[in-house]
């Protein structure tokens, strides 16, 4: 086979490898808790204030209905047309695109006022929610508390999609558009759109994975600047998601050290809530928790497959004897007969040093499932969907984070996932060389004695092996929440101190007869 296919055919099973990692972990998001991260990504078309004030400062403003004191609103910009002032009604995006979409399926189209009716039913059910559980200080549409009205949709805007009797994440839309068109709208969502708008919002929502926290009721990320409630996840819970080992095993325990290191840098459960939110805004805390995590995950794997290790040292140290025995089989890539009896001799001199060659794919078979589980852990962690460090959302893309250039994100975030980026290839790309540059200048001796086509073969296999490994991991880097790209460079500085410790304590070959 050359070269170039088994680069290509390294290059597509690491690709499916990663596609089937990415689809191996379960979503903790609960239904309710889908249905708060819908909401918070589409929060509605218009605003409501109170009656005279103004929805925001410097925006121009028209009233669209009133429900007591209390008035539904819709913001606009003046522009010139043909020297005429025209209002231009500022559309949530989210809505647009979902319009947008229906037009290119031919869809038929509800007005505008479906969506500002749909907004005042969400109010209506957002109130009635809250006054059932504030008996004592209930809201009122004839002097209604401003504070109180901020918070409505907010805390009970869910609702919106949340059917409560089904644990359904989104056919509470639907049950709201059935009271709409009993109502009698002309220009009702049609149950073609309603499915569009229903599919395009669970599509969206379904990106989103950071529901795991082992704290109860704590307000985490960031989904179109505003955060959600995320319930308490416990041990019991991850065992039964998805009927895989794996959530049970590694991605809760990890998730769980996540969280508790992340709330120890803040200041600890004893600190004063404010204190905490600052912190995991600045981000700090959750970097820290992803460096110490990394750290312990590293030398479990390190503990785990030492033996494995001690091996690999074994095999280099034995390199001059089995460079020996291939040169007596020169020809033993292309001759049968010679490379059965190289490889008799070869399992002759590994039993004698007691050396199982095998024994390396403990490495992998440990690697791998853990590997999963971190990935896993860290996209579905709740505190690292919350804040941002130097700019930079550890829960975003750093792919789509460079997508929008430097001027587009705040707070020079897109300098830092830049520089991340570059800080994990660099570091992928010397724990995978600095091994390799140790092991040849230790094998300059057998260099020497010659070449043998079998061997050859091999190195070259290998070094395409692991570049492919090397580009799938920084392409990864680039598609992977920010997170992973800090937990693959942390990982990197760990590997290079382990290779340099196990050269130095078991650096010197043993001499043999």
């Amino acid at each position: 086979m050359k070269r170039r296919n088994k680069f290509t055919l390294g290059l597509v099973a690491l690709g499916a490898a990663a596609l089937f990692a990415s689809g191996c972990t379960a979503n903790f998001c609960t239904n309710i808790e889908k249905s708060r991260i819908a909401y918070a990504l589409d929060q509605g078309a218009t605003e409501f204030v109170l009656e005279g004030s103004k929805p925001g400062k410097g925006k121009n403003y028209e009233v669209i209905s009133k429900i007591g004191k209390v008035e539904q609103v819709v913001t606009y910009t003046v522009e010139k047309v043909n020297k005429k002032d025209k209002k231009v009604y500022e559309r949530p995006e989210l809505i647009t695109n979902i319009i947008k979409s229906a037009k290119t399926s031919s869809v038929a189209l509800p007005s505008w006022k479906y969506f500002y009716s749909l907004d005042i039913e969400v109010l209506n059910m957002s109130v009635k929610a809250y006054n059932k559980e504030h008996t004592d200080k209930k809201f009122d549409f004839d002097n209604p508390d401003m504070k109180i009205l901020k918070s409505l949709r907010k805390d009970y805007g869910y609702l919106k999609y949340y059917d409560a009797k089904k644990d359904d994440a989104f056919n509470g839309l639907r049950k709201i558009n059935e009271k709409l068109r009993e109502k009698g709208y002309t220009k009702y969502a049609t149950i073609d759109f309603e499915n569009l708008y229903i599919s395009s919002i669970e599509s969206l929502t379904a990106s989103y994975h950071s529901c795991i926290t082992v704290y109860d009721e704590v307000e985490y990320g960031n989904y179109n600047g505003q955060s959600i409630k995320v319930d308490r996840v416990t041990w019991g819970d991850a065992w039964g998601k998805g009927g895989h080992l794996i959530e049970g095993l590694i991605v809760y325990p990890v998730a769980w050290l996540i969280d508790t290191f992340a709330l120890m840098f803040a200041g600890g459960r004893t600190a004063d809530p404010k204190v905490i939110s600052a912190a995991y805004a600045s981000g700090g805390p959750q970097i820290l928790a992803i460096v110490v995590v990394t750290v312990i995950v590293r030398l479990f794997i390190f503990l785990v497959t030492f033996k494995s290790t001690l091996a690999q040292r074994k095999m280099t140290d034995l390199q001059p004897e089995l460079a020996k025995i291939q040169q007596k089989y020169p020809n033993a890539n292309t001759n049968q007969a010679q490379k059965q009896r190289m490889a008799e001799e070869q399992m002759r001199l590994y039993k004698k040093h007691k050396v199982n060659p095998l024994s390396q794919l403990l490495v992998l078979i440990v690697q791998f499932p853990i590997f999963i589980g971190v990935w896993g852990a860290m996209t579905g962690s709740a505190v690292l969907s919350t804040g941002n460090f130097l700019g930079l959302h550890l829960s975003a893309s750093i792919w789509e984070t460079l997508k929008l250039g430097p001027k587009n994100v705040a707070n020079g975030g897109w300098w830092t996932a830049l520089v991340l980026i570059i800080l994990m290839s660099a570091g992928q790309f010397f724990s995978m060389k600095v091994p390799q540059w140790i092991q040849k200048a230790r094998a300059k001796k057998v260099a020497r004695l010659g070449k043998n086509p079998a061997q050859k073969q091999q190195n070259r296999t290998a070094n395409i092996v692991s570049y492919a490994m090397l580009i799938m991991i920084i392409i990864m880097g680039f598609t992977l929440p920010a997170a992973m790209g800090v937990y693959w460079f942390v990982g990197a500085i760990v590997s290079l101190i382990q290779t340099v410790f196990t050269t130095v304590i078991f650096g010197k070959p043993k001499k043999r007869n």
